[in-house]
């Protein structure tokens, strides 16, 4: 799968994506470091306007890519000149969303104006999917992090969740009941869910990266160890129990559990919505 990053933010993500073999990982930035540099604009609209041909530097087509990009910074107003330059290819987009809270009312803006771009893009299928990801959710479900390294660990988060789940999808389950996802649920989150042991008597907890609202689709994707697998009597029981107790009325929810080597059992999750996400603890006068 080819990685597009466009922006710092977008750049650092799919770095860490490099790490693993799946994935050819490019930067797109200012500074001189991005895998292309393109010349600093003074707004998001300039870079609408004038965001370069960088086709002969992206040199795939029909390939998996994976564009990154946060709606806050000014060269994400870019990022619609670069789908048209990569549209001959299966693309999805990963999309940052910083804490609203610290933002100005221009990045609140652009943010919004970006987001709800991309949206649209997924809903009329011109992307795979968008995958909305918050950094004040991925923030909670970590817990406290330390100031340095503190996106990177933020970072890396997102990127082992997301690519645990991309090599679970292309994965025969053990067991399961996987149902694809409706054809217009296009608007998607991930997450983790905590597996404590039976002995604990602590509940299965969710951490999304994302409130999604108007839920339509939930897929757990459940990595179990082999001895578990094979001596663990409980462990059907308590993951069918927890799907079930999933299931709404017209929300499909699915699952599938798959052999590793960690000691450690963990459960990442999907899940989809038709519905572009918007603001809802901030007014239109806020957002500017």
């Amino acid at each position: 799968m080819k990685v597009v990053g466009l922006g710092s933010a977008g750049c650092k993500i799919a770095k860490a994506f490099a790490k693993f073999p799946q994935y050819d990982a490019i930067g797109i930035d200012t500074q001189s470091e991005a895998t292309i540099t393109i010349k600093e604009r003074s707004s998001h609209e300039e870079y609408d306007a004038h965001f370069p041909n960088i086709k002969r530097k992206l040199k795939f087509s029909n390939e998996d890519v994976l564009v990154i990009t946060s709606g806050s910074g000014k060269i994400s107003g870019g990022i619609l000149r670069l789908l048209e330059q990569i549209q001959n290819n299966r693309i999805s987009v990963l999309y940052l969303q910083s804490d609203l809270s610290l933002m100005s009312a221009t990045q609140k803006m652009q943010d919004r104006v970006v987001k709800n771009v991309l949206q649209e893009y997924a809903r009329s299928g011109v992307l795979e999917v968008i995958y909305l990801v918050d950094e004040t959710y991925v923030n909670r479900s970590l817990g406290d992090m330390s100031i340095i390294g503190y996106y990177d660990t933020l970072n890396q988060a997102i990127v082992n969740t997301l690519h645990t789940v991309n090599v679970f999808k292309h994965t025969e389950p053990i067991i399961g009941n996987f149902i694809n996802p409706r054809s217009v649920s296009r608007i998607a989150t991930i997450g983790v869910l905590l597996l404590p042991d039976e002995e604990d008597n602590a509940p299965q907890e969710e951490n999304w990266f994302y409130d999604l609202t108007s839920v339509q689709d939930v897929v757990y994707y459940y990595g179990i160890n082999e001895e578990d697998l094979k001596n663990d009597g409980t462990l059907f029981r308590r993951i069918t129990q927890f799907v079930k107790s999933k299931a709404e009325e017209n929300v499909n929810v699915s699952y599938g559990v798959f052999k590793t080597t960690y000691e450690q059992k963990y459960c990442y999750c999907i899940k989809y919505s038709s519905v572009v996400q918007s603001y809802t603890e901030l007014d239109d006068q806020d957002i500017g």
